[in-house]
């Protein structure tokens, strides 16, 4: 019985194969359908806010956390002088 499953089940795998090959064929792109869920007002402002900071050449991780850590106020002192000198906009 267990082999009749595995022999089933290398069949059926083989079947699928040529299925999932690539055609050549292109898709339109009208075809493409963004799944990504709309963002909220916080969420779109935040994306500004990145986006901005990227042009003012903070491109690292920590400098984009020290930022909105010093902007939602949980960090102080010297570690947001770049925030300080760049606040987000209203």
């Amino acid at each position: 019985m267990a082999r009749w499953v595995v022999a089933v089940g290398a069949a059926v795998a083989l079947a699928v194969v040529p299925g999932c090959a690539e055609t050549s064929e292109p898709v339109p792109s009208s075809a493409v359908v963004s799944t990504a869920p709309a963002l909220n007002p916080q969420q779109e402002r935040n994306r500004r806010i990145h986006e901005r900071l990227l042009e003012l050449g903070c491109t690292t991780n920590s400098c984009i956390q020290t930022y909105f850590a010093c902007m939602d106020g949980y960090l102080t002192g010297e570690a947001c002088e770049f925030y300080r000198q760049h606040p987000p906009e209203q």
